[in-house]
């Protein structure tokens, strides 16, 4: 049996793990809970925008492009070999809204502050470095300085840049500025202010 959901609400609920994992950032008893539930927030706030970005622009292209568009956009989603996300928002944008989505300034560059920062705590720079603990010799540590630095205002950061870049691209899309805190209250739960 398959089940079949709006699209919305997958992004929705995905937002809501997101802002649980922010508000235990806040509230964790010791650092290292702290740290964990940062961390998480920031690998869920990227993931989230990639889950936006696939669906939305699906759904986007099926009202309002070609057939033969929405197959291009499909394969590119497609397994075995799906794009990247710096190359869906590189391409998608100017492709599907005619306008090309700034990474450089504003929302896109603090969403790509945010996901450096997942990539760095994800793949670990090794330092190469030899150090020697109660004569035991470790070699090629990991420098986690990125990680060891989490916070709840980093997980906050991350859950603002995914939804501010999520804004951006309603922006982008011609939605008038007064809709787009419903757009993001639909999609991502973010109350309307």
């Amino acid at each position: 049996m398959t089940n079949l959901s709006s699209p919305n609400r997958i992004v929705w609920e995905y937002f809501a793990a997101l802002r649980r994992l922010v508000a235990q950032s806040r509230s964790a008893e010791g650092e290292a809970e702290r740290r964990q539930c940062s961390a998480l927030a920031v690998v869920m706030s990227v993931t989230v925008v990639e889950v936006f970005v696939n669906l939305w622009f699906r759904v986007h292209a099926e009202q309002h492009h070609t057939p033969e568009a929405v197959a291009v956009l499909v394969s590119e989603l497609g397994h075995p070999r799906p794009w990247s996300l710096d190359k869906k928002l590189k391409n998608w944008p100017m492709r599907y809204l005619g306008n090309e989505l700034d990474m450089s300034s504003g929302s896109g560059a603090e969403f790509m502050r945010i996901k450096d920062l997942r990539n760095s705590i994800i793949h670990f720079n090794s330092t190469h470095t030899t150090m020697m603990y109660e004569g035991i010799e470790i070699q090629g540590l990991a420098d986690t300085t990125d990680y060891d630095s989490l916070s709840y205002e980093k997980a906050l950061q991350a859950l603002l840049a995914a939804e501010n870049l999520i804004a951006e691209v309603f922006n982008l899309a011609g939605v008038e500025h007064e809709n787009i805190k419903h757009l993001l209250h639909a999609w991502t739960g973010r109350p309307p202010v």
